[in-house]
């Protein structure tokens, strides 16, 4: 197995040139000191405990653990927390334990730094004193601009509403700093909902919204029980129970009692939405419950209130026993999780049938480690640049191969658990393309080198995972949402989605591969790699044609099936989609490629050049039409994206420059050739026409 033999500084730049752009936010913000004394870790087997139980979001039944990991991400661009108490102790936990603090020991929660502002001025627009200029901040940081975000989220989030329903109207267009604010008191809304949820049982303690309750409710809150309460309410809907509100207060001390009573019941019930971890007692609804929907049935139905009751004092023990110490807490949520595995398992339904395999995924950090040793592989690759064809050379070209080889197998050992776990085929979403794409660009980049052994295969393969497993890293820090969620309706066919969804991507990831393979042509011999070895790029170059053919067959195929699932889905073959075009696009670029290339009208430089331009292309269909905002295919949005690919495509196009000098040296040097051979024939010949007769 050859190397290349002059290290190509350019890709090595390329590399760290991404890895410097894409790097997710959480790289640079610190982590900052809380006001608590110390911190008291949960003991091993509550978290253990915690993050196996099961709760329902987007419609989708997930372990705990998941939930609590993209929630952190949403709120810090992180899976994990880290920060420093008075002591001086530093402590990381996990999503999970910072899940549990902020159910059980809020207190704790408000003060840990969980918030990242990226621009300062968004704290100084909330009358805020600013900490650094991209910075951490915890709840009680934020809490004296409470007010203030909660109206300038609230009238950006409108605004913003009217951006999206004007067809994008500049001037409602928000500013960088205005969307920092809106997605801020999002996010804070959100954590005071998680603070909120078992509030009822705290008796008053750690209120949620409590400068919302005047100080006469505050006081009832510690004396009154809501369980109890529950039991003695009369049955009301929650609009019956809002008009007993807008009614005049009653004039004698029980009455004024009872509506505080009421009012408070509807607060706790309403501040404990969201987490829903109750399966509901009909076997036939889909929708699980959180501890305020409980309450709320509770309150509808006297039918359901025993119920409603039992669900209310398991969540009273759980918070009774958080205080009284790690054991005591330990065993009351065994006995929970138990009881509630067992609850969702008389379903019959397959409710989180795979969540302790998923619970493994995210553990097991199987795309980091598979990035990991693609990083690996590039190093050493560097490694045996230094000294080509030596033994030193060939057993790190061996080093690299096997690194190859144990990225790409996390890499298919992740997506085989993700299609396992939504019992789905491997791709579903665009976060799926990404990971499905890198895997199969490696495959098929170490099949190519498999073949030629001219070591491009194995310097492709690295770039790709290198690239492509930091994408989908940077890609699901940057959404924050759970990536195994529930499909759109179009896409809830398995068939449609193995048969054209996994084409089409085999298609994409063949014309990506012919992108880089095309560029390393060009840059290549544009900086004189391997200069004069006609072979080296003349293999290179079939290769890059194989591919292309490759790319063009499963373009085409994964285009018909998508016209066949459209006719299937909306009654039209073919619709003239953005998504549709952009897959024709594809396969009429390699056609042009091949074509071009069968008569004569490109050869090498212009197939390799060609070859980068389909990178845009795939691009294109790959990412931007998702953005585009138009047609049946419009369900990937992601914002930012044009920026980045802007990026790529400028890349691309002074990549593609490069094949300007070279044609032009090639073509002066057919010139050069062309005259010394008239010349050679002017000097053999004699002034009448005839060869000259040796001297």
């Amino acid at each position: 197995m050859k190397t290349l033999t002059r290290t190509p500084l350019l890709a090595l730049a390329a590399i760290a040139l991404l890895l410097g752009w894409g790097s997710p936010n959480e790289a640079t913000a610190k982590d900052v000191s809380v006001s608590f004394d110390a911190y008291e870790e949960w003991p091993e087997e509550v978290p253990d405990t915690f993050r196996q139980m099961l709760v329902q979001e987007g419609g989708r039944v997930k372990p705990v653990h998941t939930y609590a990991r993209f929630m952190l991400m949403q709120f810090s661009g992180r899976s994990k927390l880290a920060f420093e108490t008075a002591d001086g102790t530093e402590h990381e936990i996990e999503a999970v334990e910072w899940l549990l603090d902020t159910f059980f020991r809020p207190q704790l929660a408000a003060d840990m730094p969980i918030f990242v502002v990226d621009d300062s001025e968004t704290v100084l627009r909330l009358g805020i004193e600013p900490k650094e200029k991209r910075d951490r901040y915890s709840y009680n940081d934020l809490l004296p601009g409470r007010p203030k975000l909660a109206e300038l989220a609230g009238e950006y989030a409108r605004q913003q509403q009217q951006f999206d329903e004007s067809d994008n109207d500049p001037e409602l267009k928000l500013e960088r700093v205005e969307k920092m604010i809106m997605t801020l008191g999002q996010n804070v809304s959100n954590f005071e909902y998680l603070m909120g949820q078992f509030g009822f049982a705290r008796k008053g303690e750690a209120l949620t919204h409590e400068s919302m309750l005047p100080e006469e409710l505050r006081q009832l809150a510690r004396k009154l029980n809501m369980t109890e309460m529950l039991d003695r309410m009369p049955e009301m809907t929650v609009q019956q129970l809002m008009q007993t509100f807008q009614q005049p207060g009653g004039s004698t001390e029980d009455e004024q009692l009872l509506r505080g009573a009421m009012q408070l019941f509807f607060f706790h019930a309403n501040s404990g939405r969201g987490f829903s971890i109750f399966p509901p007692p009909d076997k036939e609804e889909e929708t699980w419950m959180s501890i305020g929907d409980v309450m709320l049935t509770g309150l509808e139905s006297r039918d359901m209130r025993p119920w409603a009751v039992e669900r209310m004092n398991e969540i009273q023990k759980l918070v009774d026993a958080s205080s009284e110490g790690g054991e005591a807490f330990a065993a009351a949520l065994q006995t929970f999780a138990d009881d509630h595995h067992a609850e969702a398992d008389e379903r019959g339904r397959s409710e989180g049938h795979a969540s302790a395999m998923e619970v493994k995924l995210y553990q097991g950090k199987y795309f980091t480690n598979s990035l990991a040793w693609f990083i690996l592989s590039f190093v050493l690759m560097a490694f045996s640049w230094l000294a080509p064809g030596t033994k030193f050379s060939k057993y790190l070209t061996w080093g690299v191969l096997a690194c190859l080889v144990l990225g790409l197998i996390y890499n298919v050992t992740g997506i085989t658990m993700r299609s396992i776990i939504r019992q789905r085929p491997p791709i579903t979403n665009l976060y799926d393309t990404v990971i499905f794409i890198t895997g199969t660009g490696v495959l098929l980049a170490l099949i190519l080198e498999r073949f030629t052994k001219i070591g491009v295969g194995i310097f492709v393969a690295s770039v790709i995972g290198v690239v492509g497993m930091f994408l989908s890293i940077k890609y699901e820090a940057k959404e924050a949402t759970d990536t195994m969620g529930q499909l759109v309706a179009v896409l809830d066919t398995n068939f449609w989605l193995a048969t054209h969804v996994t084409i089409i991507n085999i298609g994409y990831a063949a014309g990506m591969l012919a992108a880089i393979l095309g560029a390393v042509y060009l840059v290549g011999r544009l900086t004189g790699l391997r200069k004069g070895d006609r072979a080296f790029y003349k293999t290179l170059n079939g290769m890059n044609y194989g591919v292309i053919c490759f790319c063009l067959f499963f373009s085409l195929v994964g285009t018909v099936l998508g016209g066949i699932w459209a006719n299937y889905s909306w009654g039209r073959f073919w619709g003239w989609d953005p998504k549709e075009n952009g897959a024709l696009m594809i396969c009429l670029w390699t056609l042009v490629i091949l074509h071009g290339r069968m008569g004569g009208f490109i050869r090498e430089i212009g197939l390799n050049v060609n070859a980068v331009l389909l990178g845009v292309i795939v691009t294109f269909s790959w990412w931007g039409v998702n953005n585009l905002g138009v047609g049946l295919h419009s369900y990937g949005f992601t914002s930012g994206i044009w920026m980045w690919l802007g990026i790529t495509w400028l890349i691309c196009g002074l990549v593609m420059l490069c094949g300007l000098p070279l044609w032009l040296r090639e073509r002066a040097e057919k010139e050069r050739k062309k005259h010394e051979r008239a010349s050679g024939k002017k000097k053999g010949t004699s002034p009448g026409g005839k060869a000259a007769s040796p001297a």
